[in-house]
């Protein structure tokens, strides 16, 4: 199994900017979706994720992002943006419908940094362990999305379904 990603977070005014190192997938989906949780209950609404040093993406990955969007749209206020992510990704992304939810740009020549590139990023802790509903909240969203994301996560929502013994429909 590959490392879980590092995670780091700096707050600014105006945003608060997250960097992806490594691979993103279930494993930092926890700490991530925690983190943005607790500063949209501080007021915070804009997000930028730095992907630039993001290996690829699992499902679970991408449906937290799908999720904290799809959170931010219900709020009715605040975006999420990828920054500086590689063609690779952006296929991942595009083939899901993500890119109609919210940002995804793609890596220039020169990445993009933070606003004040004088603000060191903090390493984000993130949980141990598998989080079942963390895995199920992530593909119902991406489910959610379109009748091609319902129909090409309805057996492993059906699968986490039982698994949890929710009955919860996709």
């Amino acid at each position: 199994m590959n490392p879980p990603a590092t995670v780091s977070v700096a707050c600014f005014k105006h945003e608060i900017w997250i960097r992806v190192e490594g691979r993103g997938s279930f494993q930092s989906s926890g700490g991530l979706r925690q983190f943005v949780q607790a500063m949209i209950r501080r007021g915070h609404r804009d997000f930028v994720i730095d992907l630039g040093a993001c290996e690829h993406m699992d499902s679970t990955f991408m449906g937290t992002l799908t999720g904290i969007s799809q959170q931010l749209r219900e709020l009715g206020q605040g975006s999420l943006r990828t920054l500086n992510v590689s063609s690779r990704n952006v296929s991942l992304l595009e083939n899901l419908g993500l890119n109609l939810l919210f940002g995804v740009e793609e890596a220039g020549p020169v990445p993009k940094t933070p606003a004040d590139p004088s603000v060191k990023l903090l390493p984000l802790p993130l949980p141990e362990g598998q989080d079942q509903e963390l895995i199920l909240d992530a593909h119902e969203a991406l489910a959610a999305t379109s009748a091609e994301n319902r129909e090409r996560f309805r057996d492993v929502l059906d699968y986490l379904q039982k698994d949890s013994g929710s009955g919860s429909a996709a």
